[in-house]
């Protein structure tokens, strides 16, 4: 493997390990720091919901749904009788 099909490998492991947090908004600054402490700061992004569940956070993969949105925007509409 040469040094660029190397950093090629592994920006996509760091792509593919990207997730978004999904909080209460009056949280963002404790889970956001929490996020750092952890150094994942360039792996999850954290985010205000008003639609979260109180004191609970979601985790997403946002590139995964938005590959599924797409796949399922490509597919043809059939409509069963």
């Amino acid at each position: 493997m040469t040094p660029d099909e190397e950093a090629c490998f592994y920006a996509q492991i760091i792509g593919d390990a990207q997730r978004t947090v999904l909080c209460e908004p009056h949280r963002v600054a404790e889970i956001q720091e929490a996020v750092n402490q952890l150094g994942m700061a360039g792996i999850v992004t954290v985010k205000a919901s008003r639609v979260c569940p109180e004191g609970k956070f979601l985790v997403l993969d946002e590139q995964a749904l938005e590959a599924s949105a797409r796949q399922a925007a490509s597919r043809p509409i059939r409509f069963h009788p």
